[in-house]
This record gives C-alpha cells, structure tokens and sequence, in this order.
C-alpha cells in the first residue's frame, strides 16, 4: 500500500515541478479568439452550431507582476472597419500549472471610418477621455494551463451597468450573480518572453 501512495505522490508532483508557475514577473504575448457563445448557451445546447463566424481573431499581451495582472486584447473586424477588445486588471493566482484571474476591465472600440474612439459597454460608454470615469466595467475571469513557456487559456467576459461615476458596487455583484450565464466566451494561445 505504501508502495502505491508514493507511486501517486510521484505522478501528482512530478507535473506539477515540471510545469510550476512562472514566477513574480511574467509577460506574455499571444493571439486571442473572442466569441459571441455564452455560458448558459454552451451549458445548454453545447457547440453543436459552430461556425468560425460566431469567433473573432487578435492579439493579446498580458503582464502579470506578483498576483497582479493587466491585460489586454484587440480584434479586427473588418466589415465594421472597427477595431476593439477589452484591457483589464486582475488578481491573478498561480496554483501549481494553472493560473487563475478575476478582475474589471474596459471595451474600447475604434471606428476608422468615424475616426472615433469610445470605451465602456452598451450599458455606458463614453468618447472623450475626460468622461471615462462614466464608462462601465466589464467583469473578466478566466483560468489559463501553463505548459513551461506556453499558456492556453479561456475567458469569460460579463458586462456591467457599474462605473467608477455611479459607485453601484453593490448593483456589480448582483449583476453577476443575475447575468453571469451571459458572460461571453474566449481563448488566449500565449508564449511567455519573460
């Protein structure tokens, strides 16, 4: 019996030392995919229904510095000639391989056509950055493997009607709480530089 409880010590730590975290500091950069899936839908019907046209494709680099992370997305959509994605902060905890985040961040949107900037979500946005204080935050979590110097991750992104202006902190949790099953879904294929 002793034989076989150190045979599964080995197996459970062995992994976990070859794919430790990274450290205090870390940057990564990657490309992302966004996706107009939800979890209730996922949860509900599956991905039965694929199509590479629910998905949009960018870029992502994120820093993380101790337990801290900032981290940012942009995407093209070229039949908006628009260009947006979120940039947001988080608790980020390395638990052996896995690497898990909660935080607030912000869409941005980039119209070329307009030649306009905006940030925050439908729920409150604003044009002038002197305004940003009245822009809404978007809820982001998400949980990403780290295979050595390779991370796969997925995300879930959740807007809120709660800004820095109106202080409704309170309105957040129960927003997430409410709405949580229409959070929106994505992925992040990342390398770690540093």
């Amino acid at each position: 019996m002793k034989k076989i409880i150190i045979a599964l010590l080995i197996a459970m730590i062995v992994p976990c030392c070859v794919f430790a975290a990274r450290g205090t500091f870390d940057f990564t950069l990657g490309v992302a995919a966004s996706s107009t899936y939800s979890i209730g839908g996922v949860a509900e019907t599956g991905v039965k229904d694929f199509s590479a046209d629910k998905l949009s494709f960018g870029a992502d680099a994120e820093l993380k510095l101790a337990f801290v992370a900032v981290d940012g997305t942009v995407m093209y959509a070229p039949e908006l000639k628009n260009l947006y994605g979120t940039v947001s902060a988080s608790v980020a905890l390395d638990i052996f391989f896995l690497r898990v985040k909660a935080g607030l961040g912000y869409e941005y949107h980039y119209n070329f056509t307009e030649n306009q900037f905006d940030f925050g979500n439908a729920s409150g946005s604003v044009t002038e950055f002197a305004d940003f204080k009245k822009a809404c935050f978007d809820v982001k979590v998400g949980v990403d493997v780290l295979l050595g110097n390779l991370t796969l991750g997925a995300f879930a992104s959740l807007p809120t009607a709660t800004s820095i202006d109106n202080k409704a902190w309170g309105d957040l949790f129960a927003s997430i709480k409410e709405n949580w099953k229409s959070a929106q879904l994505g992925m992040v294929v990342g390398i770690s530089l540093i």
